[in-house]
Parts: C-alpha cells; sequence; structure tokens
C-alpha cells in the first residue's frame, strides 16, 4: 500500500458496512444469476445443432456477459474506496487500516453483526483476531 490510500478506522468501516453489504448482496445475486445463465448455456449447446438453440446460446452468451461485467462493476466500486473482496460466498472483504503503526487489514464478512476482527496484511482470514 502506498501513504495516499485510505485507511479506515473502526468506526468509519463500520459506517461503510450498510454499503458494503448491499453491495455484496447484489454481487451474489448476479453470481447465482450468472450461474444459472452459464448452466442454460450448456444445456441450450447440447441441442446437436438445431439452430434455435444456438440462437438462444448466443443470447445466453451476451447476457453472461453483461451480467460479467456487472460483477466487476461492483467489485471496482468497492475496490475504488479501498475495500478488497477476498471471498463472496462468505462475503468477505477487508478494509485498509493501521494499528500500532502499521498496515492492517479490518476483516468483516456478511455473518458479522460489525467490524470488529483484524488482521496483518500478509495473513487472511483464518488469523483474524478481535480489534
Amino acid at each position: 500500500m502506498t501513504h495516499r490510500e485510505r485507511t479506515y478506522t473502526v468506526d468509519e468501516a463500520n459506517a461503510f458496512v450498510p454499503e458494503v453489504r448491499a453491495v455484496l448482496l447484489q454481487m451474489a445475486v448476479q453470481q447465482a444469476r450468472l450461474q444459472r445463465v452459464h448452466e442454460d448455456l450448456h444445456r441450450r449447446l447440447e441441442g446437436n445443432g438445431d439452430p434455435s438453440a444456438r440462437e438462444a446460446a448466443d443470447r445466453l452468451e451476451v447476457e453472461m456477459s453483461e451480467v460479467t461485467d456487472g460483477i466487476r462493476t461492483l467489485q471496482l466500486h468497492l475496490n475504488g474506496q479501498g475495500i478488497v473482496v477476498r471471498d463472496l460466498e462468505l462475503g468477505l472483504v477487508d478494509f485498509p487500516a493501521e494499528r500500532d503503526g502499521s498496515r492492517v487489514w479490518l476483516c468483516w464478512r456478511l455473518a458479522d453483526p460489525s467490524v470488529a476482527f483484524w488482521h496483518g496484511t500478509d495473513e487472511g482470514y483464518a488469523s483474524r483476531k478481535p480489534w
């Protein structure tokens, strides 16, 4: 991290949680949609040369691209705030922070009522500790 990157206090991160939660839930909905479209695409491609199946598959490929772009846009929105999505299934994100003069990550997941854990920048979720 450079010195110009934003860092969060626990209070600032907690104030941002409602927006992060909303974005993560949108991403999860879009990820589920992507999975459904992907499965439908494979079913259509197994249509053994049926022209209507190919046309439907082409539409589904466009839809998959649009959904993927939407997920990427949501992730870039969080990244623009300095927030890193670590695991979409868990709804796990890290906020950049400082603790005792060192860079750390404030660690939050959808199941957590608030931001209350942290870990070093060279550690992960399994190493998180209470703030």
